[in-house]
């Protein structure tokens, strides 16, 4: 268990999901910050550390790539030496890994297992939390656990397994300090403009048709960018060596074609006119469904925000920021 430490290492803190953690920390705790991404941070109304406030003196940033600039990264733990490291950082775009499936490998596998196997000789290091994610277990029946049964569908999650099964070698065989979570469709403000919910507002805005692949069919759950930062949190603090967590709500999953139809019910837009239904799918799983009773348990940890909430408050976000946001690009930029 890590219940105090001085400093903290994010390797992803540009994603959506490591800016948000970032945030969490500088609010709640009094923890130095150490931001490492691969492109330089993006402008304030993506990063929510960055959003409406001044930078904090806690927070440094270091713009390096795990693939390319590892010996400059491990220099740079080596200097701070942070007791914690998590590590956000991941080609993590489905339909697109099987464009590129080496890409996907090299940073969701290869270089977890080249910095992973570095670190393991840092006595700094007290833990180590490695974000996964629940595609590992492909299509999934409702409420399962850690325990279930890996079965990937796609590139991204096949590469994502491989890196968490060598980061459970080094925890079975050096006691390496890892703890990981595995969260079901994140979302809230300041995210990729390309994610369904962000680019339905925006594309209902836009009077722009709404691509429903597969119909809009599969089944998903989403919680919150800032309940996910706080469960990362609990994970580090009271989370066990060599266990998964899930972090999920308890809400009974909703077909993507009714999400739509929420926000354009939300928004005063005809759901049928402003969507088209597509047969492809990209091979993407139906379903994601998690118990997140462990992290509950052991974490003390609950989903706070609401998703009707957390929908508003998109709307808001992008109503506000729209004349940045209209020109921005709205579809996956993918970089080598």
């Amino acid at each position: 268990m890590v219940t105090d430490f001085k400093k903290i290492a994010v390797l992803g803190s540009n994603s959506f999901t490591g800016s948000h953690f970032v945030d969490h920390v500088l609010k709640n705790t009094d923890s130095e910050v150490l931001g490492i991404s691969r492109s330089e941070e993006y402008k304030p109304i993506f990063l929510p550390y960055l959003y409406l406030k001044k930078r904090s003196d806690r927070f440094k940033f270091a713009q390096y790539d795990l693939n390319k600039d590892l010996e400059k990264i491990i220099g740079v733990l080596d200097a701070e030496k942070p007791e914690v490291i998590v590590n956000f950082a991941a080609q993590g775009e489905v339909r697109n890994s099987w464009k590129w499936p080496e890409q996907w490998f090299e940073t969701n596998c290869m270089a977890v297992v080249r910095l992973a196997d570095k670190l393991k000789e840092r006595d700094y290091l007290k833990r180590y939390l490695n974000v996964s994610t629940p595609e590992v277990y492909g299509n999934t029946g409702r409420n399962i656990s850690e325990s279930h049964h890996y079965k990937p569908s796609t590139p991204y999650a096949s590469s994502k397994l491989a890196g968490d099964i060598f980061l459970m070698n080094l925890f079975k065989r050096y006691n390496f300090p890892v703890v990981s979570t595995r969260s079901a469709n994140v979302y809230g403000i300041h995210q990729q403009l390309y994610r369904i919910i962000p680019r339905t507002i925006i594309y209902l805005k836009s009077n722009r048709t709404i691509e429903l692949h597969g119909g809009g069919e599969a089944l998903r759950s989403f919680i919150h960018a800032r309940d996910v930062a706080d469960g990362t949190l609990r994970a580090i603090k009271h989370g066990r060596n060599g266990e998964f967590y899930h972090l999920a709500t308890e809400k009974e999953e909703l077909k993507i074609r009714d999400i739509v139809h929420k926000i354009c019910d939300m928004m005063s837009y005809d759901f049928d006119r402003s969507t088209i239904s597509l047969s492809e799918n990209f091979g993407q799983d139906s379903i994601f469904s998690l118990d997140s009773s462990k992290a509950r348990k052991e974490l003390g940890w609950k989903p706070e925000e609401g998703f009707d909430k957390g929908i508003s408050e998109m709307i808001r976000w992008i109503d506000k920021e729209w004349e940045t946001i209209k020109t921005s690009p709205l579809d996956y930029v993918h970089k080598d």
